[in-house]
């Protein structure tokens, strides 16, 4: 079997291309058989997991949250295994797979890992793990303006939230979830298939990636002071008990804001507004730690 490695050499700001020797350091010295692609525009990730899948080879997707969602959706079979390297910003799946930052231990578990069964969300034929509208969007909107600046690495994303929340807005939202209407004043509505968001946010931790449901977080109206003083607590998963913040659990749901906002997609923007979401069980087979 040989390993097809689907690299961004863009992703974590030159992270990724400089981790591609430890990366091969490791594969030879199994003497495995490897070959690796780089991506050259949005969406190449998926043409090349669509083709090189057909060969019943082993995927890896090495980069960011965004590189492994291509991946995922190039992929057919809920069956074809894929191994992750993170080497990304935010690397919030791969760290809800407890699947190692570190880029060698990463490049092991592709040999000593097991194969899982994930769910994911689908909108619109599309497969994803997190989305998220009004502040997460704020935040990357905030962050793409940002990331070729004076501050580097994750002092971006802290930066970007900061500035973010001095502009903090809540909107007027209606969802149907499970085919019940509810309505909301909130400044974010994330719906995810597993607990991190925010390159390392513990948002729902009690999220299950293999329950056939979606986590749904809403923050409703807050303050910018008490938001920032919760997102300090979410890092560890302790705001869960927090008043503002609402936990819900559904097969489906249906985002209708009363005016259009951009949707943040496992770390990217994508679209618009309105968006109705289904969940996808069993999408994806992953490479994972045997904990046994």
């Amino acid at each position: 079997m040989q390993i097809n490695v689907i690299m961004n050499p863009v992703a974590g700001k030159g992270r990724t291309i400089k981790s591609l020797p430890r990366v091969k350091r490791v594969l030879n010295r199994y003497d495995l058989e490897f070959q690796v692609y780089r991506t050259d525009y949005p969406g190449h990730a998926t043409e090349l997991a669509s083709k090189l899948e057909e060969r019943g080879d082993l995927l890896v997707a090495m980069g960011g949250d965004g590189t492994v969602r291509e991946v995922v959706n190039g992929m057919k079979s809920a069956n074809s295994k894929l191994g992750i390297i993170p080497s990304g910003m935010g690397n919030d799946l791969s760290r809800s797979l407890k699947i190692p930052a570190s880029i060698e231990q990463a490049s092991q578990l592709l040999l000593e890992g097991v194969g899982m069964k994930i769910d994911l969300g689908l909108e619109d034929g599309s497969l994803f793990s997190v989305m998220g509208i009004g502040f997460p969007a704020e935040v990357v909107e905030t962050y793409r303006t940002m990331r070729n600046g004076f501050f580097k690495g994750s002092l971006i994303y802290l930066v970007s939230v900061l500035r973010s929340l001095s502009t903090l807005k809540t909107y007027r939202i209606v969802m149907d979830v499970d085919g019940q209407s509810r309505q909301y004043d909130a400044c974010a509505i994330f719906v995810m298939s597993s607990g991190f968001t925010g390159g390392g946010i513990n948002l729902v931790p009690h999220a299950d990636l293999t329950d056939s449901l979606l986590d749904v977080a809403i923050i409703h109206e807050v303050g910018k002071v008490e938001l920032a003083l919760t997102l300090q607590k979410a890092y560890k998963g302790q705001h869960v008990d927090h008043p503002k913040i609402e936990f819900l659990r559904a097969k489906s749901v249906v985002i209708k804001p009363s005016k259009r906002m951009v949707k943040m997609i496992d770390g990217d923007l994508e679209g618009n507004t309105p968006v109705s979401i289904k969940v996808a069980p069993q999408a994806r087979t992953v490479i994972i730690p045997n904990e046994n």
